[in-house]
Parts: C-alpha cells; sequence; structure tokens
C-alpha cells in the first residue's frame, strides 16, 4: 500500500474520530443557565386563569379569565404567548388582547418580556382556538409598547416581574388620554398574580382605589397546551 493512501486514511479516521467528539460534546453539554431559566419561566407561565374566587368576594373585582398561550411565531420571536383577558361569565366579552415575546437574557437568571399590541385584534380573537393562525404573523402586525417590558427572575419556587422603567404608557378606553402604568407580576404554580395601575399627568391614580390592588388568578385545568 502506497504511503500516501496509508497517511489519507489516516487523517480521515482522525477528522472523524474528532468530528465524533465534538457531536458528543454538544449533544451532552450543559445547558446555558439563561435558557433553562427560560423554559421554565416559559412552562409555568402557559395556562389558563380565572379569579372568580376573588371577585366572589369582592366586588371591586370583576370575574375575568385569562388564557396566556403558547404560540408559534417564527418571525416574531422564539418564545412567544397570545394573551386574552375575556369576562368570566360571558367568553365572548374579551377585554384586551395582546402578545408577549420572552428573550433570554445572557449569562443570567433572568428573561425579558416584551409586551406588544395588535393592530388588528379582530383578526386574532379566540387564538387559543387556532393557534396555528399565528405561523403567518408578521412584525408589522404589531404595534410596540416602549418602556413597558417586564423584567422576571426567580422568587422562591416561582417567579415575579417589574417594570424595568418608568416609563410604561397607554392610552384609556374612555377618554383617551395617555396614563403612566405601573405593573407587577408574581407567578407560582397554582396562580398568577397582576398588579397594574394608571395615573394620569397630574400624578392621580385613575380608577377605583381598591384595598387590594391585585388581580388573583388561579391556574385552571382546562388549558390544552
Amino acid at each position: 500500500m502506497a504511503p500516501d493512501s496509508t497517511n489519507f486514511r489516516w487523517t480521515r479516521r482522525a477528522a472523524l474520530g474528532l468530528a465524533a467528539l465534538a457531536l458528543a460534546a454538544t449533544v451532552f453539554a450543559k445547558p446555558k443557565k439563561e435558557e433553562v431559566f427560560l423554559a421554565q419561566l416559559a412552562a409555568m407561565l402557559a395556562g389558563s386563569y380565572d379569579n372568580i374566587a376573588q371577585a366572589r368576594g369582592d366586588a371591586g373585582h370583576p370575574g375575568v379569565r385569562l388564557m396566556i398561550v403558547p404560540v408559534k411565531a417564527q418571525l416574531v420571536g422564539d418564545t412567544v404567548f397570545y394573551v386574552q383577558e375575556m369576562a368570566a361569565d360571558d367568553l365572548r366579552r374579551v377585554f384586551s388582547q395582546k402578545l408577549w415575546v420572552l428573550n433570554a437574557i445572557p449569562k443570567r437568571e433572568q428573561s425579558m418580556l416584551t409586551q406588544l399590541d395588535l393592530k388588528e385584534p379582530v383578526r386574532w380573537r379566540d387564538g387559543q382556538n387556532n393557534r396555528d393562525l399565528f405561523r403567518s404573523m408578521l412584525m408589522q402586525d404589531l404595534l410596540a409598547r416602549p418602556g413597558c417590558d417586564l423584567l422576571w427572575q426567580r422568587d422562591g419556587e416561582g417567579f415575579k416581574a417589574a417594570l424595568q422603567a418608568n416609563a410604561c404608557r397607554t392610552s384609556s378606553r374612555a377618554t383617551g388620554e395617555t396614563l403612566k402604568s405601573d405593573l407587577r407580576m408574581q407567578l407560582t404554580a397554582d396562580g398568577l398574580n397582576v398588579f397594574e395601575q394608571q395615573r394620569d399627568a397630574a400624578g392621580q391614580m385613575v380608577g377605583d382605589d381598591l384595598p387590594d390592588p391585585w388581580f388573583r388568578y388561579a391556574r385552571r385545568g382546562d388549558a390544552p397546551w
């Protein structure tokens, strides 16, 4: 056998061996902590919720059904949720629709949640019943909410989130005026608590000053995802 042929075969075997080692290292590589955090948060956040128990004993909180639905919208993000709020006693009464996009923060056990409004809410209404609808979604279908990103981090066995800037603004449905929003969340395996208050340009709180300003949503067992 020619020396060149032997050298080629040994070189080829060595290259294949190195490739196999590289592949094994990739397969068995320990996931990055930010990826683990994001996966755990996304798994717990998705679900069907209601605050019926709270509303029953507190007239200041209307009964609400909350759907946080994982969807595939590749042109928007890798971890995307369609979020819809409805009247607990009449699911045809939709209060709000939005999109949430979760992104990992490199080298930190934290994730940033970006809130996006829908340009044509009717087009995506009841998207929890047709999740394939979001595969065609484009960024042009969405409206940004500057200053309204939420930073998620661990909180005991659950998670908590808060706005990262005192700059989240929304428009009043009743008057159209611009309001400054304060938003916080607490997430556990049993449910999701949401704190949201708006203040006008003079710093006065808009809406009822409730003894308990939190909406306390219990996790339901009827989410199919």
